[in-house]
């Protein structure tokens, strides 16, 4: 009988510590972007898109200190996407020094849900319900329908203006008008949209059978998926005869200088969203899609 009940007493005890490894608390808090205030882990937006969220960002920054905005993208946020944003705002310390100004935009894709946190100092201007209106009428619809970039665009934007006082503008439309135009126009731009996702695709598959060809002509070498993705935004960037076209040579110089080989925006220090901020107490809202 104390045979039995040892060996119940250990066979709980290891499922309880199987039990508790898999258990889905949140992810890691992954480092900041190397450069920008743009982490998209998921992989969702171009390197076009990225950059020029990140110029949305950087010009924002440079014209007000009413906030400081950046954006993550992840695959799985691992259980709660209210703690996981918390911890990542409060690790990457956005926003600036005792003003508590900082907003973290992140979208998990896997989990299909999204999260604005927000730091004390920035609710008075964009309150809890100015950010849930920005994820049920800007960021759930767009991620929807798998219009990334349009969204996150559009909510950097969103929360730029509540920070400054402006409320969205809703002005009437000449519908016929408009008609007329939005019609020309959407040809246009249909055709330019094509021609720039066929050139990313293009690119990316370019870089990947680079990739490919590196790691079968050596087989110790072992990229991160952070690696890899920073190597294909360069390979986007980076066109010319003077590029690094091999990720065994491109690795080293990557480790030595992230900012020189990512294909980054390059923008200056006094753009940057991460400031020594803090002040994250659970402010903001969520959302699905």
């Amino acid at each position: 009988m104390t045979n039995n009940r040892a060996a119940v007493t250990a066979g709980a005890f290891l499922l309880l510590l199987l039990t508790g490894c898999s258990d889905g608390g949140p992810a890691s808090v992954p480092e900041p972007p190397s450069q920008g205030n743009v982490l998209d882990a998921a992989d969702v937006l171009t390197p076009e898109q990225e950059q020029e969220l990140n110029a949305l960002i950087d010009g924002q920054n440079s014209r007000t200190d009413a906030a400081r905005v950046a954006v993550l993208t992840v695959e799985d946020a691992g259980g709660s996407i209210e703690d996981y944003a918390r911890s990542v705002a409060s690790d990457w310390e956005v926003g600036d020094a005792g003003a508590d100004n900082g907003v973290l935009v992140v979208a998990d894709t896997g989990g299909r849900e999204l999260r604005i946190e927000t730091a004390d100092g920035v609710r008075e201007a964009f309150s809890d319900d100015d950010a849930e209106e920005v994820v049920e009428d800007v960021l759930e619809p767009a991620f929807g329908d798998e219009e990334y970039a349009r969204g996150l665009t559009e909510a950097v934007d969103r929360i730029y203006g509540y920070a400054q006082g402006r409320d969205p503008v809703k002005e009437p439309f000449d519908w016929v008008l408009f008609g007329w135009v939005a019609g020309g126009v959407a040809v246009l731009l249909g055709g330019i949209v094509w021609l720039l996702a066929a050139d990313s695709r293009r690119r990316r598959r370019i870089s990947d059978e680079e990739l490919r060809a590196a790691e079968a002509a050596d087989p110790d070498l072992r990229l991160t998926e952070e690696q890899r993705a920073a190597y294909r935004k360069y390979r986007y960037s980076r066109r010319g005869d003077d590029a690094v076209s091999n990720p065994a040579v491109w690795l080293p110089l990557y480790v030595a200088n992230p900012a020189l080989y990512s294909g980054g925006t390059g923008g200056s220090a006094s753009g940057s969203s991460f400031n020594g901020g803090g002040g994250f107490s659970g402010g903001g809202a969520s959302g699905s899609y």
